[in-house]
Order: structure tokens, then sequence, then C-alpha cells
């Protein structure tokens, strides 16, 4: 088992994962982009909502290159900086490049006894790992190749990165 890694996947409009773009955790390998999405058309900025879930006891920072992001919350008063559809009147909510994850807390003695402090992605799903996921909305708007990671460098350099391209629009 990998100390250090990230996981990926995508979901649906209802939460519900889509076949096929499932990615264990895993080290980082340079060779791969995690995410590969285009700019909206025109070549204007895009938007992505990305739910970070933490799956370690032990502490991470969420920081991507290249792009800024505001934490939303589905529950948030539609005037808080917060909401995920931002009110012009409030402003441009509070924009950040990186974000402290916290810890998973396990409910079963194998994550701390055999599994190195790390839930497995099924434990999570079916509540013997709780984490709250943090959700963020994440601005792209330059071109190019670069990564997010955990802003730990011990686990950055064990592997806890991915590689993300922004690609041109075809419109």
């Amino acid at each position: 088992m990998t100390r250090f890694g990230l996981g990926y996947e995508e979901v649906d409009a209802a939460g519900k994962p889509v076949p096929g773009t499932q990615r264990q955790v895993a080290r980082f390998d340079p060779s791969q982009n995690v995410v590969c999405l285009p700019l909206a058309p025109g070549q204007r900025p895009v938007h992505e909502t990305w739910e970070l879930v933490q799956l370690s006891t032990e502490n991470h920072n969420f920081h991507v290159h290249q792009a800024r992001f505001r934490q939303v919350r589905e529950l948030a008063p539609v005037n808080s900086p917060l909401h995920r559809t931002l009110n012009p009147a409030v402003g441009a909510g509070i924009v950040q490049d990186n974000l402290p994850l916290g810890v998973a807390t396990p409910h079963i003695a194998d994550v701390n006894d055999s599994q190195n402090g790390v839930c497995t992605i099924d434990q999570w799903r079916n509540g013997q790992c709780t984490s709250p996921p943090v959700v963020v909305d994440i601005t792209f708007s330059q071109l190019g190749e670069f990564v997010y990671h955990c802003h730990i460098l011990e686990h950055e350099d064990g592997g806890m990165m991915a590689k993300i391209q922004v690609v041109p629009s075809p419109f």
C-alpha cells in the first residue's frame, strides 16, 4: 500500500459516479494527466465544482497551481460568499489557492491496525469512515499542464500529487 497518493472520479449532477472515470488512490505519475478539461466557448474561463474527500487520519492541505477557488456550502444562505451561486452584490467570495481538509474518522479498527490510518473509498461510502467532503468552485483560465497536491511537503514528495491539463475550447 502506498503511503501517499490521490484518487479521482467524476460524478454527475445527481451525485452518481460517472462510469470509467474512477482512479484508485495512487502515487503521482508525471506522465499521466488525471484531469483534462477545455476552456469555455470563446476561450473563456471554465468553472468546475470539486468535492474533496480526505480519507486519511493525518492532516492534508489541498493546493492547486495556476487557479484559484472558493469553498462553497450547500446550505449557505443566498447572500453568503459560501453559496454555490454568487450574488454579485456579495462580491467575489473568499478566493483561495489552498485549503486544510482536516482528518478522517475511522469507525473500525482495521483502518489504524492494518491500513496505516487510511480509509478506503468503500469504507467512506458505507460509513465505516467519516469525512465530510469539502466542496470548492475552481476557475480555470490558463492553458497548460499543472498540478494539484497536498501542500505538506512530505506528502507532496511522497506522491500526493496529480496533474491537470487545460486545453483550448473547440468552440
